[in-house]
């Protein structure tokens, strides 16, 4: 692939911001609201305003458009909100609304545009002449990438709480509107399996998004059918989680008429983590740094780098598989450490490598040392999952210690495949063997 013209970043720049508001306000809505310990309301709102008022201050900063790209940024991030706003506007039964919804819905887009507003001219006042703007392109692609991380880890909490059929229905959640369920209802694993499902439509959403921006600006072919492919992959994600509940397409809310899949449990678990490794991939390919003209390092090992690079890639989406297996079987757990050890052998010699023998590659110098301290992280990560596993008492519900380190122990797995990929792509586009035509890299 040679290497081409960087792809225009107009258009971005909204989308960007809106959404990256969004996986702000979401995420600080979810953590507030886990049970337990629920955030007074009053708070939780003060916090949702300050990310609001954030996010149209970055965009004043950033943007030489002043308060309209608040308003803009604003205004899209009330709108993506109203996915969550329906759970405050469902009425008694399912699908009903309260009549105060035909204030609340224009109110809040109100609110947000004039709260992105205000922090865009707060924003403006502190930009500085020759203030370089980030690639908005890239900036909605890495914004893509972490709803995704976002959504694994609300995942592993699902998993590490034993609540994936604690909603018993779908695309409904009993009976309701997905959108329309209410917050008062969401309790215990309820409110993690309702949370999850939510949080999926916000990562489709954002994909789409960043898909049609690609097909609109992107000049390389490639690209834009790999966006497309993105989408494809979500969309059959949330099929999969779906059906992992009901085993078929139904409406039915009762309990008898579901027959769940451990099978698809599995499957969806996997395909969470090779999902945000394409979203990574294309945070890549649409980087300054990949679609600009910096010329490879030539060099020897290239043809050994980039074998090293995939075979990593493979092998901790194996451990991924293996992972799933024991979680959702509870089998196969020797050979998860063992093959453990392989991923990990595997990423500290590929690491170092990338680490000690491209001084003039700085982007893969870090590369390599954040593959080894990922890997050993994982290691670290897993033995103390296994730890509390093997202490837990069975029958009792389940501690939030031991929730947080399985979770962690599975979204860093995603962490490090991201990783495994970054160093395999990026092998591919600054080094070059001895011989090979610079132009024909990238």
């Amino acid at each position: 692939m040679g290497t081409e013209t960087k792809p225009a970043s107009a258009g971005a720049e909204t989308p960007a911001l809106g959404f990256g508001t969004s996986v702000a306000m979401w995420f600080l809505c979810y953590l507030c609201r886990m049970p337990p310990a629920v955030i007074p309301g009053w708070l939780l709102g003060t916090g949702l305003l300050a990310c609001m008022l954030g996010g149209g201050f970055l965009a004043g900063r950033l943007s030489t458009r002043g308060w309209r790209a608040g308003l803009d940024a604003g205004l899209l991030s009330a709108a993506v909100n109203l996915l969550i706003l329906g759970s405050l506007l469902g009425g008694a039964g399912p699908n009903q609304v309260v009549p105060s919804a035909v204030w609340w819905l224009p109110g809040s887009l109100l609110l947000g545009a004039v709260v992105g507003a205000a922090g865009a001219v707060l924003g403006s006042r502190t930009r500085r002449e020759g203030l370089r703007a980030p690639d908005w392109t890239e900036t909605l692609a890495a914004v893509a990438a972490s709803a995704t991380l976002l959504q694994l880890l609300v995942g592993g909490v699902v998993t590490g709480n034993a609540a994936g059929l604690a909603v018993v229905d779908w695309p409904n959640s009993f009976g309701y509107n997905m959108f329309l369920y209410p917050l008062s209802r969401m309790t215990g694993g309820i409110y993690y399996e309702h949370a999850h499902r939510l949080f999926g439509t916000l990562v489709g959403l954002t994909t789409l998004v960043l898909a049609i921006h690609l097909i609109r600006v992107e000049r390389r072919a490639w690209v834009r059918r790999l966006a497309v492919v993105a989408v494809s992959v979500v969309i059959v994600q949330g099929i999969l989680g779906g059906l992992r509940v009901t085993g078929t397409f139904t409406f039915s809310t009762s309990p008898a008429a579901m027959a769940p899949s451990i099978t698809l449990a599995i499957v969806h678990g996997v395909l969470g983590p090779a999902f945000f490794g394409l979203m990574v991939a294309l945070a890549a390919f649409t980087s300054p740094t990949w679609t600009g003209a910096r010329v490879p390092t030539t060099s020897s090992h290239t043809r050994a780098e980039r074998i090293f690079g995939s075979l990593l890639v493979g092998v901790v989406l194996v451990q991924l598989l293996l992972g799933a297996i024991q979680r959702h079987l509870a089998k196969g757990l020797l050979v998860h450490i063992t093959f453990a050890v392989v991923v990990l052998a595997l990423a500290l010699f590929h690491g170092a490598r990338l680490w000690g023998l491209y001084g003039g590659q700085p982007l893969l110098q870090r590369l390599g040392r954040t593959l080894m301290v990922g890997g050993g992280v994982q290691v670290a990560l897993g033995l103390l999952a296994f730890f509390a596993v093997e202490t837990r008492v069975e029958g009792a519900p389940r501690e939030a210690w031991e929730v947080l380190l399985t979770t962690a122990h599975q979204a860093w797995g995603a962490v490090l495949l991201g990783c495994a990929e970054m160093t395999a792509l990026w092998t591919r586009r600054l080094l070059a063997p001895e011989g090979a035509d610079a132009a024909t890299i990238g």
